[in-house]
């Protein structure tokens, strides 16, 4: 008996221990490192802002906006060519960082990519800025983990304080990644996700570090969400229904979009990265024409799309204006991606369903508009980014409408498996 008491006091005590530790953690490291990159979000999210509003303002009445992707584009590929990157995917760095986030987020070639996605997103180019946020996220959570390596040595304090690389890059990510979507725990799930696999080691910490970015961000720029609904919904078994063509849509356009990338990666490759961006760049400013002049103050191109979700979401749904704008936001942004400009795909994606989803509200929901807007948005980004819970959570975070999660779940998985099927 008292070996046994003795046995049971010493797993006691080692477990205290164990949750001393995963507080210490917790509270001085995954709290500040998500507050800080949040914090950098914020102001760029803030930056993001004040320059669409300068371009419209200033731009747009003399449509010196079409020259821009002239600019961004040959800016982005040369920044890459010069600071010795080359050719970048955030997914293939994503997928590396699982096996060697040292060789994936290295500091200075991070930040070169960091400064290509914003001449890309800020100069004309379709890409998310939740691309930025997740290299640079990622980056400064990995030099986090080289900092306290290096004090752990000289005092004993830090060593209680160190956590995996994999695990800091993580948590770095979904700091940044909550301000971009303003929906933390949406972004800590997309972070810690690989494969559709989600890592519970890195859960908890990603969720401290995605909830303490949101709330430095919120606190600088306001609880104002993504996407603002015009009504409330109410679930019906029409729109259930609905989401199952609009999910097989949804799958069918994800497919194209990704095959459509892969056919300018492929065409575009001979041309030298340093040039590559003048090709596109002249590609884009083609592909602007149409909406540029059809609405003149909305970015059809430019950015993730988030402003245009919210004209359709808004506006009376018209079955023409949505088909031009899913189709030039297809292309624009699998153009973008192919003659070397980089960025996040989940909001183009977003913005891409969003289209095809207006189309179907013209179509069948004409005096209930945005609904299926909204389930197209997240069966799409799903689809593409090869996720389902995600997207639905997202929904639910940006939108604050349950009744719209049932709907959204039979689309995004009709969209999901038609992707798969169709790869």
């Amino acid at each position: 008996m008292k070996l046994e008491a003795k046995a049971l006091g010493h797993w006691a005590r080692r477990r205290n221990l164990r949750l001393l530790a995963h507080t210490r953690r917790i509270l001085f490291v995954m709290m500040p490192l998500g507050a800080f990159t949040g914090w950098m979000m914020g102001l760029a999210v803030e930056v993001y802002r004040s320059s669409f509003a300068w371009v419209g303002t200033h731009l747009v009445p003399g449509h010196w906006v079409l020259l821009m992707p002239l600019v961004g584009l040959p800016l982005a590929t040369m920044l890459l060519d010069f600071g010795r990157v080359g050719d970048v995917s955030l997914s293939e760095d994503v997928h590396l960082s699982r096996e060697n986030p040292f060789q994936a987020f290295p500091f200075r070639k991070s930040l070169v990519k960091v400064a290509a996605c914003f001449a890309t997103i800020f100069l004309g180019g379709s890409a998310g800025l939740e691309g930025p946020a997740k290299w640079f996220g990622a980056a400064v959570g990995l030099q986090c983990h080289r900092l306290m390596s290096f004090l752990a040595r000289p005092f004993r304090i830090f060593r209680r304080l160190k956590t995996e690389a994999g695990t800091m890059v993580v948590a770095g990510a979904a700091g940044a990644i909550s301000s971009v979507f303003r929906a933390p725990l949406s972004a800590a799930l997309y972070a810690a996700e690989h494969e559709g696999v989600l890592q519970t080691r890195t859960l908890v910490p990603t969720l401290v570090s995605a909830a303490a970015g949101y709330l430095v961000f919120a606190a600088m720029v306001g609880h104002a969400p993504l996407l603002a609904l015009p009504r409330a919904y109410s679930l019906r078994w029409r729109e259930v229904w609905m989401a199952i063509p609009l999910g097989i849509a949804c799958g069918l356009v994800s497919s194209f979009f990704g095959a459509a990338t892969a056919l300018f990666r492929r065409r575009l490759a001979w041309i030298p990265l340093r040039w590559r961006g003048f090709a596109g760049g002249l590609g884009l400013v083609v592909l602007m024409l149409p909406g540029h002049f059809l609405v003149p103050h909305l970015p059809t191109i430019r950015g993730g799309g988030v402003e245009l979700v919210n004209h359709l979401i808004q506006a009376p749904a018209d079955l023409r204006l949505a088909l031009i704008f899913l189709g030039i936001k297809v292309l624009a942004t699998a153009l973008t991606l192919g003659c070397g400009g980089i960025g996040g795909t989940w909001l183009p994606a977003v913005c891409m369903g969003a289209c095809l989803g207006s189309a179907f509200d013209a179509a069948w929901l004409p005096g209930y508009p945005g609904l299926l807007t909204m389930l197209g948005a997240t069966a799409l980004a799903g689809a593409f980014n090869g996720t389902i819970l995600v997207p639905v959570v997202f929904l639910a975070e940006t939108t604050a409408q349950a009744p719209l999660v049932v709907p959204a779940l039979v689309a995004t998985t009709v969209a999901y498996l038609v992707a798969r099927d169709w790869e």
